[in-house]
């Protein structure tokens, strides 16, 4: 049986960061990850300034800001184009010293994945289950092999495998809405440069943003759409963007426009669930980190990067303290609140994004032009400027 140091499962984007961190850190790690190749997923992700403080602190925000786009200003628009919110994100870009970029998750896996170098990340392992004793913890694989190490981090996203037998109760919880999602590039910039675009219709949810320049020159774009239905619903074969169109026909552009130019292969669907606060998050030499532990819903786009920030905060306390098992309830102390309000605040927003009533959604957007951008900003500050090493 081979011995490592700290196994991480789960090679996403919080098990990378925390096998980089934990490296600096100056200890042996070794990630698991259960595909058998990394796939140039069609998504993209959305890293707000408190992320690329995080890369900051890892040497990695130039490379990271490079590979994707930043934006400096969110709009929100009713349906029909009429304007309800500017948001200067810029504002607290500039307070936190960091950008806001958007990149495809693919590109950052590859920033992450060169940082580590070869014989860091194990393809094709697949988690069955764990072991602990004074010891330390011996992790085993649908393959036949074990591994020992000194702890364990569970990075293994929403259905866990380390969550499940840590505890077997716990259920991810369906949000009620499910994602369409799509990248496409075009030849102008659709959008203005540095701006996201978002939408509210009758239930419905779309957002927009540059995600930078493709090889060949053109404009990369990233769309989604966030709408109510049934859990495990399933578009027609080939369907995906049918079932898209269905909901944002009669837009203001680019919208149909934008839909209508993604290839079909490059539309994912997916339904979004999230985890109800856990009372503790390990126990022993194991504990979790990322959607494993505080799965969230998109509404503050924050998932990927309380992910981040967590393995910052792991690589920090496991580098300051010897005793293995009490850095990890430490970590668990520090992580708990922040993730637990985060994920709140992500349900508060959502609440009111896809209202159906006609009435409710008049009062809603009456509320909107009528607030000023000063509310949304503070409540950002407090999340973006955060000090997560040092709390």
């Amino acid at each position: 049986m081979s011995s490592r140091g700290v196994i991480i499962i789960g090679g996403g984007i919080g098990g990378l960061c925390a096998a980089i961190a934990l490296r600096q850190a100056g200890l042996e790690v070794a990630v698991y990850e259960r595909a058998e190749v990394y796939r140039p997923l069609g998504a993209g992700l959305s890293l707000w300034s408190n992320a690329m403080r995080a890369f900051e602190a890892l040497g990695l925000a130039r490379k990271v800001a490079d590979a994707g786009a930043s934006w400096r200003e969110t709009v929100m628009h009713r349906w029909d184009g009429k304007v309800l919110s500017r948001l200067s994100v810029e504002t607290l870009c500039r307070e936190v010293g960091q950008p806001t970029v958007g990149l495809l998750r693919a590109e950052l896996q590859q920033v992450l994945l060169r940082e580590l170098g070869p014989g860091v990340v194990h393809l094709g392992a697949a988690c069955t289950g764990f072991h602990a004793d004074g010891d330390g913890v011996r992790v085993t694989f649908a393959d036949g092999r074990e591994v020992k190490g000194d702890c364990l981090i569970g990075a293994d996203g929403l259905r866990s495998v380390v969550r499940q037998q840590l505890f077997p109760e716990v259920r991810p919880r369906y949000g009620g809405r499910t994602s369409w999602r799509g990248v496409v590039n075009v030849a102008s910039e659709v959008i203005p440069e540095g701006s996201q675009f978002e939408l509210y219709g009758p239930g419905a949810r779309f957002g927009i943003c540059h995600l930078g320049r493709s090889p060949e020159g053109t404009w990369r774009m990233y769309w989604f759409l966030l709408a109510p239905a049934p859990e495990g619903g399933q578009d027609a074969a080939g369907g995906h963007q049918e079932a898209v169109l269905s909901h944002v026909r009669g837009w203001m552009e680019p919208v149909e426009s934008l839909v209508l130019a993604t290839p079909e292969s490059n539309i994912l669907r997916t339904d979004i669930h999230y985890l109800e606060p856990l009372p503790r998050w390990g126990e022993g030499p194991v504990t979790l980190l990322g959607d494993s532990a505080h799965a969230m819903v998109t509404d503050m786009a924050q998932g990927a990067c309380q992910a981040i920030e967590d393995a910052l905060v792991l690589a920090k306390l496991l580098r300051e303290d010897s005793d293995r098992v009490r850095a990890l309830r430490s970590y668990e102390a520090r992580r708990r609140p922040r993730t637990a309000h985060i994920a709140e605040l992500s349900l508060q927003a959502g609440s009111i994004r896809y209202l159906r009533n006609p009435v409710a959604r008049w009062g809603r957007d009456l509320l909107m032009q009528a607030l000023p951008p000063s509310v949304a900003l503070n409540q950002l500050r407090r999340v973006l400027g955060y000090d997560f090493l040092g709390a």
